[in-house]
């Protein structure tokens, strides 16, 4: 969720009920905080450890545009099972290394607030 569109709009006595309704439904499920630590592009402490084995795999992460490391962070963070965080870890670490992004970043379709809606949407029925 965009919270400083929230903030603003809010601010400007333009929120809607079901703009507010969604507010809460997002804070019940978890997804208004889930992405707060990939906005703030703090490097979860995993993924960091396997940075420090590939000196080149952070410096091409960290030289990345602002949005390409917020994007990689939250899918990082949207993965469910433990298993699936080791296997986007690998893969952002071992193309990293290569000066490479994932391969879903080089063209995202969707943005990962499209995602974040689907998600949300399917909780709800």
């Amino acid at each position: 969720m965009n919270k400083e569109k929230i903030e603003r709009l809010t601010k400007e006595g333009l929120m809607t009920k079901t703009g507010y309704e969604t507010i809460e439904i997002a804070k019940r499920n978890g997804s208004w905080t889930i992405l707060d630590e990939a906005e703030a592009l703090i490097i979860p402490e995993d993924l960091d450890k396997e940075f420090q084995k590939r000196n080149n795999a952070k410096k091409y992460f960290l030289s990345l545009s602002r949005s390409d490391k917020r994007n990689i962070l939250q899918w990082l963070f949207l993965a469910k099972r433990k298993e699936t965080r080791e296997k986007r870890i690998t893969e952002i670490v071992e193309l990293a290394d290569k000066n490479q992004k994932p391969r879903q970043f080089n063209r995202q379709k969707k943005s990962i607030y499209q995602h974040i809606k689907e998600i949300r949407i399917s909780t709800l029925k």
